[in-house]
């Protein structure tokens, strides 16, 4: 079904109760403007000046702070007008679609057509419609470097306009779906946080007998020097190479990849995240259809680490990751494949970690070799040097990570099924099939 005709049914479909009308007689439609850089007197004044870029970042309803501000010369200078707080914000050029709500006097450059809404019309109501219309914007958009909107389109789409208290309540429904989201992506961010003290300490101080982590300034007897410096007194330094053999990956042949879901993936280091972990998107994941030489195929619980990055500013060098329960990846040549020659040593998670850790990575890519593209080799990496704990230590350490990734595993599926609840949420209630009076009768005790 075309953008049209999608749209063009929704509208049909409306309640009885609902009127249809075009955003032009929603409110007041107007466009930004930008002064001439030439003119220092035009900037840095008191009028806050919004640009598509900082809706796409913004993660908030409304617009409070921008990046720049114009003076009232530049205002006027280049036919800009200031529109009042609660103005819905649409970008409509390069990236069409992004909404918010004016949360202060402001106004914008040329790439939004701003709705002064008239009283008929809840601000918060039409934030959340405007978020659904992307797919029209974009049928009526033209242009060649880039789409755009203009007004006249834009004014022309036409929208469900439910009883203004309806479109409070509904608003409402959302607006507390949008917290609980928010709240949540919150608490996994100072998770994440918290990760990274708490890897520095367990790489460093470990934990005791006790299940208690070491206290340097306490217990300075504890602990002792060594090449990562104060380490405790019971780990030893070891060389990664008396430990473990790194194995390279293979060259693919080009002819037999595609971007189509056929074959197994190549791991690759555009699949490793700088901040950990692997991930697969549409632009960074290549499918094999070729003849797969044996050994090359990665499986569940394997370590593997870039040993070539993806540019200066990527710092993905020396990244480690245990592969997790995946589709079957293939072996690139510019992935090291850490085997470890006697398991009794490590534990392939705490070793990962160890790879990770700061103190080691610098020195991988200090070392590294090449101008645009840095670049390891095996022989380098198995020389960097580890704090090794005890295996009994090492589970202990373990387990603290993983109960500690088990909850952001948890608070990530809580965020994932309130994304999910409000997606199909937005389609009944901002279409009216499913009534929003019905809705909260139903969640009364």
């Amino acid at each position: 079904m075309s953008a049209s005709s999608a749209h063009q049914g929704m509208i049909a479909r409306l309640p009885n109760d609902w009127a249809s009308v075009t955003v032009g007689e929603l409110g007041n439609v107007v466009g930004g403007s930008t002064p001439s850089r030439d003119s220092s007197h035009f900037w840095g004044g008191s009028y806050p000046w919004v640009t598509p870029g900082e809706l796409t970042s913004l993660g908030a309803k409304h617009v409070q702070a921008t990046r720049e501000a114009i003076t009232r010369a530049g205002l006027d200078s280049c036919g800009a007008r200031l529109v009042p707080v609660n103005t819905l914000l649409v970008t409509s050029r390069a990236t069409l679609g992004s909404v918010a709500l004016a949360g202060r006097e402001l106004c914008t450059n040329q790439g939004f057509k701003s709705v002064i809404l008239g009283s008929s019309a809840s601000p918060d109501f039409y934030f959340h419609l405007f978020k659904t219309l992307t797919s029209e914007l974009e049928r009526r958009a033209s242009g060649t470097t880039f789409l755009e909107v203009s007004g006249r389109e834009f004014s022309a789409v036409v929208v469900p306009q439910p009883p203004l208290p309806e479109q409070r309540q509904i608003a409402a429904v959302l607006d507390t779906l949008d917290d609980a989201i928010r709240k949540t992506e919150q608490i996994i961010a100072k998770l994440k946080q918290v990760k990274q003290g708490l890897l520095h300490d367990l790489l460093t101080r470990g934990i005791d007998d006790n299940g208690e982590l070491r206290d340097p300034e306490r217990h300075p007897e504890q602990f002792k020097d060594s090449p990562l410096g104060r380490i405790p007194r019971e780990w030893e330094a070891v060389v990664l190479g008396d430990d473990a053999r790194i194995t390279h990956g293979y060259a693919f042949e080009g002819q037999f990849f595609t971007d189509r879901p056929e074959g197994p993936i190549l791991l690759t280091p555009g699949n490793f995240h700088r901040d950990g972990g692997l991930y697969f998107t549409a632009g960074n994941t290549k499918h094999f259809t070729g003849p797969i030489p044996p050994g090359y195929t990665l499986t569940q619980g394997d370590l593997v680490t870039v040993m070539t990055d993806l540019s200066p500013r990527t710092l993905i060098l020396g990244r480690a990751v245990v592969i997790g329960d995946s589709v079957p990846l293939l072996h690139n040549q510019r992935i090291g494949k850490v085997v470890l020659t006697d398991r009794a040593r490590w534990e392939t998670d705490l070793l990962c970690h160890a790879l990770n850790d700061e103190r080691v990575r610098r020195r991988v890519i200090r070392e590294a070799t090449g101008t645009t593209v840095r670049h390891t080799s095996p022989q380098r990496l198995l020389k960097s040097v580890l704090a090794r704990p005890s295996l009994a230590e090492q589970r202990r350490i373990c387990a603290v990570l993983l109960e500690h990734d088990e909850r952001e595993r948890r608070e990530h599926g809580s965020a994932a099924k309130l994304r999910l609840l409000k997606a199909g949420l937005m389609e009944d209630l901002l279409t009216g099939r499913v009534r929003v009076t019905s809705l909260l009768a139903e969640m009364r005790p």
